[in-house]
């Protein structure tokens, strides 16, 4: 048995007496595990610690050839004073899950990665206000931890960017997967923000939205299996 810590990306209801919870873990990547409920239908009592990106400590049975891991002595590694209950770090929330469970889809033990999401969502937790174009600033971040990140060699003004090639060009890719000049100018922009910075990130709710269509088109061109985020429209609704 190893312990290891976990953000918890997805609950499934397998059966009256079963759900199926998927994290990404800091020793592991991503694993699926079957968690047995307690009467009533209510995950051992405690259904709090599966709420989507709570951290859990956890032992883990590890057997690389099995689809769901056993896992045990769980408990809540870093509380949240804020992300299940404040109604916009809630929303952003329940959107990072969804996202994170089909960009990380298949990935190994990436600790850096972990590091990289646990000190993320520490920081929306404390956060005053200012966090509208957080899960911007994440979703292009994690890029450089799952090798994909933009390039940035040959920047110029005016110049399109190549969402396959990842890079900017001075002509347009025959096979029309770019961005044009205007919405180019704010991958560089983006890549430069830390989360301390975003609020000087000055962005209409229309260029907000355009945005985050553009990075999902990214992660979709990048990643295999990336498929559709139902979660999206609660942004929408939350930020219209």
């Amino acid at each position: 048995m190893q312990t290891t810590r976990g953000i918890v990306l997805r609950t499934v209801r397998y059966s009256d007496s079963r759900i199926i919870v998927t994290l990404f873990t800091e020793h592991y990547g991503m694993l699926s595990a079957g968690v047995r409920l307690a009467r009533g239908g209510r995950p051992g009592g405690r259904s709090a610690l599966w709420q989507i990106l709570n951290i859990v400590e956890m032992s883990v049975d590890y057997r690389p050839s099995n689809d769901l891991q056993k896992i045990s002595e769980v408990s809540i590694s870093t509380p949240w004073m804020e992300l299940p209950y404040h109604p916009v770090k809630a929303s952003i929330s329940m959107f990072l899950g969804d996202f994170l469970y089909h960009s990380l889809r298949g990935e190994g033990e990436n600790r850096p990665l972990f590091s990289f999401l646990y000190n993320s969502l520490r920081w929306l937790d404390e956060a005053d206000g200012g966090v509208a174009n957080f899960h911007l600033l994440l979703m292009i971040r994690m890029t450089r931890f799952l090798g994909i990140w933009p390039g940035m060699d040959g920047y110029g003004r005016n110049m399109v960017y190549d969402m396959k090639a990842a890079c900017f060009s001075a002509v347009l890719p025959e096979h029309g997967q770019y961005l044009e000049a205007g919405d180019a100018m704010w991958i560089p922009l983006l890549l430069k923000m830390d989360y301390s910075q975003m609020h000087r990130l000055r962005m209409t709710r229309n260029e907000r939205w355009h945005m985050l269509d553009v990075l999902l088109r990214y992660y979709r061109l990048h990643v295999p299996s990336f498929g559709e985020l139902q979660s999206v429209e609660i942004l929408r609704e939350l930020f219209s």
